[in-house]
């Protein structure tokens, strides 16, 4: 044990990937406990051989295809043809063009960057204040890992054995909810900037602007309709959004050979993302040889801890690590010791799940590590500190939200009826 957390220490410390550092810290266990090479190799093996893991990769290419073939700028502008005249219009759109770029994601950095790039030097051109904007877009960003098709939930169905689909489900409730909250006070602020508000749209300028993002729109209509209403998988659905956003992309009039870069960049956020599974996976594998899971389990359940105090205590602790991890690193190395906590004390999965992600919303808007932060402040050039200011209603917010979920029992016992 003591090889093993000396590694991980030392490996996060000196700034080595997360992948290299569990990969390293198994890799330890192992030649501590002098295993045969093929134990090694068959717990690689078999954590990159499950067929749900194909919907990571599918995606990932489906949203990098969508957000570089115009399809983003597409969008806003079919928002803001129907609600930009209003006053505060401007940070509506904004959430709301994040919301269904979400809905293709599944990524709140990718999110973020690509409402971002567009809408910032918008926002900031019209006269709303810049530290309000690169805080909304930011914030608003994070409903990537929330919204399905969320990867980190593909993730954490993954690990923990629980439905894609229920997830996905629970996902899109959660989000609705604090996708009108974000409405809510981006449109508070808006009346409060005294903005003066643009022109109305014509009918012709929002039919137009409707047929050019009608195939956008379509998207997540074909790939989440077809996951609840039973007629593909998660893993086919993931399949058809890429068949779907290459037609699109050719369609609109986007060269073949300009997808091949697309291809590239892809494979590449997959191969990290994959990486890091190996790694998790071997060292799972040296925790769970060495009863860490157990031993945490007893040790809490002798605290006698009431459910709610359990919960309270867990996401303080995501709060911190997620601080210096991104989400999915949090979900491999966290939830195999925290699983039969979960069970121990009747907590439904699906449940955890959405409190989980929305303690990674937090850490992806605050520092040292916040994603977000350090997309939006590169894109827009504000500095990162003055990105995490213009974010901080949202984080009060999202602690209000965790705060009640964890307290109120009827939450939890709505997530179990799914």
């Amino acid at each position: 044990m003591l090889a093993i957390l000396s590694t991980f220490s030392v490996g996060l410390v000196s700034g080595m990937p997360v992948a290299f550092v569990l990969g390293l810290c198994g890799l330890a266990y192992f030649l501590v406990q002098e295993a045969a090479p093929a134990t090694l190799a068959s717990q690689l093996f078999s954590a990159l051989s499950v067929p749900s893991l194909l919907a990571i990769p599918f995606f990932i290419l489906a949203a990098e295809i969508m957000s570089r073939t115009g399809a983003t700028t597409r969008l806003i502008r079919f928002i803001d043809s129907l609600v930009g005249h209003s006053r505060g219009g401007l940070p509506v759109v904004a959430v709301i063009a994040t919301v269904l770029f979400s809905s293709i994601s599944g990524s709140s950095v990718a999110t973020a960057a690509a409402i971002g790039t567009i809408l910032i030097p918008e926002m900031i051109q019209r006269g709303y204040d810049r530290t309000f904007s690169v805080g909304l877009i930011a914030s608003a960003g994070g409903l990537g890992i929330l919204l399905p098709p969320s990867v980190p939930l593909v993730v954490y169905g993954i690990i923990t054995e629980t439905s894609i689909a229920t997830l996905f489900t629970a996902g899109a409730a959660v989000g609705a909810l604090l996708s009108a909250l974000l409405i809510l006070i981006a449109y508070i602020y808006g009346r409060m900037s005294n903005v003066p508000p643009q022109p109305r749209a014509s009918r012709q300028v929002r039919t137009q602007a409707f047929k050019q993002a009608s195939g956008v729109l379509l998207s997540p209509v074909i790939v989440l309709g077809g996951i609840y209403s039973g007629y593909f998988t998660p893993m086919e659905a993931a399949a058809i959004s890429c068949l779907y956003a290459i037609g699109l992309a050719i369609g609109y009039g986007i060269p073949i050979k300009n997808l091949f870069p697309i291809l590239t960049s892809a494979a590449k956020m997959s191969s990290i993302i994959m990486m890091i599974l190996a790694g998790a996976q071997l060292f799972g594998y040296a925790l769970t040889n060495e009863r860490l899971p157990h031993v945490l389990f007893d040790f809490i359940m002798a605290m006698d801890l009431s459910p709610a105090e359990f919960l309270v205590g867990v996401m303080l602790l995501f709060l911190l690590i997620g601080m210096a991890l991104e989400v999915i690193s949090v979900i491999l190395i966290t939830m195999p010791i925290l699983m039969p906590m979960l069970v121990g004390f009747d907590i439904n999965p699906v449940f955890f799940g959405m409190m989980l992600i929305l303690n990674m919303e937090i850490a992806v808007i605050t520092p040292p590590i916040g994603l977000n932060l350090f997309a939006i402040s590169a894109i827009s050039g504000v500095p990162v500190m003055r990105v995490f200011k213009g974010c901080l209603p949202f984080v009060l917010m999202l602690l209000t939200l965790l705060a009640f979920m964890a307290f109120v029992p009827q939450v939890q016992y709505a997530f179990s009826l799914l």
